[in-house]
């Protein structure tokens, strides 16, 4: 199993994008929700690895990042610049992280790993959540390139709470569906990921719904 007992902190000089100054900025590359508590609120309060410029623009900070969970033996790593690098990235975290128990994904953003942390504190399947939303997209007229986030759960009203994107990924808007339907998939269906697969997203979800459907017919 891996472990982090303090986060790995680096510097790299970026350019504001707005302005074109360049400066040095902090890039955390690694999270151990035990030993730096503070680091993941950061991460989930939208401040980790964002350049902030005296000219007023925030920018994300495209890095690697590494998340470690020890209470659920669970790790995530970021790993931005696309299919290629993420293919990379899969063989040398699987090495990486040989040993681990619990679950292990790999995200190709910082934004992705906010909604696996959210899931992760909430108790809930990523899997099953994927499935779900590719399921609600399909409810909204079959809009599966839109964005949709997790954002919480409401156990005593049976409700989850999600962001919906509009169509060009701009102008937010609250969403809310039943959790029965997210509690059906992950008791009645099979479609749990084997263990070793590591990319839990959109693509994934609509092969496995359209598995699920093509088992049930």
């Amino acid at each position: 199993m891996l472990t982090e007992d303090v986060a790995i902190i680096g510097t790299a000089r970026v350019r504001c994008p707005a302005c074109g100054l360049e400066q040095d900025a902090e890039l955390v590359q690694s999270i151990n929700t035990q030993k730096n508590p503070s680091a993941k609120q950061r991460l989930l309060d939208g401040e980790l690895n964002v350049l902030t410029c005296a000219c007023g623009k925030r920018t994300q900070l495209a890095a690697n990042l590494l998340f470690s969970d020890p209470a659920t033996d669970y790790l995530c790593q970021v790993c931005p610049g696309g299919d290629e690098a993420m293919a990379k990235a899969a063989e040398t975290f699987r090495a990486v992280a040989a040993g681990a128990r619990g679950p292990q994904r790999l995200v190709p953003t910082l934004n992705a790993l906010v909604e696996k942390v959210k899931l992760l504190d909430a108790g809930l399947e990523d899997w099953a959540i994927e499935m779900t939303k590719v399921l609600l997209l399909a409810s909204l007229g079959n809009e599966l390139d839109r964005v949709l986030l997790f954002d919480s759960v409401d156990r005593e009203a049976s409700v989850l709470h999600w962001v919906l994107f509009d169509e060009d990924g701009r102008r937010p808007a609250p969403m809310a569906s039943p959790l029965h339907a997210y509690t059906k998939l992950v008791t009645r269906t099979q479609g749990k990921p084997a263990p070793g697969e590591l990319q839990i997203d959109r693509a994934w979800a609509v092969q496995a719904v359209r598995e699920m459907i093509s088992n049930a017919n």
